[in-house]
């Protein structure tokens, strides 16, 4: 499945190459700490697909593969016009994932190339984004599902839909491991190792307009382990951006350090549902 170029070097599968039995590596997409993510050939289905697939270091991590199998199998039972469809989950001999392919660019791809030209994403345009999460988060939630890792590189901007990808982290309500997440974008009861609900979802919602509205993550990353969401509260909005005070002042409740205090999801789609149509 991968080549040993040296014992210290596995290089990604190339173009032309098996991936595993119906699937023919298109390119090589990008390797995470725990996954590869190939744009492969399907054979059955004649077209391009997503393969998502142990990358060959985490091999023996038994956490990574049930994992892989258990979003595989969550994807492939779901159905959600903003949620990326799962097509199957081959379980052996390696867990791969194949998707559906997506054509748009992600959220955080798509404001940083604003920014560079000095542009903004349009307020209108940062509400139906918004909007069409809290539909697909508000599904995952009725699916007894937490996402868990809502953030800018997570959200695929493929007009008219928005699609929300990677159920990697994706747990039921209740005790999960302290730090599941992006530090950037957790909640801090995530960070904290609390029991959660889905209310850590309506912040991962928040952190992400809140990138969208100021091209700014809400938090920093540490080194040394700490959570600067832990520290102190987000900024409100406004201090980066002038925008409709209603809709600035939904994002910043949605960051909310207690969770009491942040909306509800149908408070916020009410909301943006009308900000769009007005």
């Amino acid at each position: 499945m991968v080549k040993n170029n040296t014992a210290d070097s596995i290089e990604p599968l190339q173009k032309g190459e098996t991936l595993i039995p119906g699937y023919t590596v298109i390119y090589h997409m990008r390797r995470g700490r725990e996954c590869d993510v190939y744009y492969v050939w399907s054979g059955e289905r004649m077209t391009g697909c997503i393969a998502k697939i142990i990358q060959p270091e985490a091999l023996d991590n038994e956490i990574v593969r049930k994992r892989l199998i258990k979003e595989g199998k969550t994807l492939t039972a779901l159905s959600h016009p903003n949620l990326v469809r799962g097509y199957e989950i081959v379980a052996e001999p390696v867990p791969v994932l194949i998707q559906e392919t997506l054509t748009g660019e992600t959220l955080s791809h798509l404001v940083r190339n604003l920014d560079k030209q000095g542009e903004k994403l349009p307020e209108k345009q940062i509400a139906h984004l918004g909007m069409q999460l809290c539909s697909v988060v508000h599904y995952l939630h009725q699916n007894n599902l937490l996402h868990l890792d809502i953030k800018p590189s997570n959200l695929i901007s493929q007009p008219p839909l928005a699609k929300l990808i990677d159920l990697n982290l994706s747990a039921s309500p209740g005790d999960v491991r302290k730090g599941v997440g992006t530090k950037q974008y957790m909640a801090p009861e995530q960070a904290r190792g609390d029991a959660l609900t889905t209310a850590a979802d309506v912040w991962g919602i928040g952190a992400a307009l809140f990138f969208a509205a100021t091209g700014k993550r809400p938090f920093q990353s540490f080194e040394d382990g700490r959570y600067e969401q832990l520290e102190r509260s987000a900024e409100p909005v406004r201090t980066h951006r002038d925008m409709d005070e209603g809709f600035a002042d939904l994002i910043d409740r949605c960051l909310q350090t207690e969770t009491p205090k942040r909306p509800e999801l149908k408070e916020i789609h009410a909301f943006l549902t009308s900000f769009v149509n007005a």
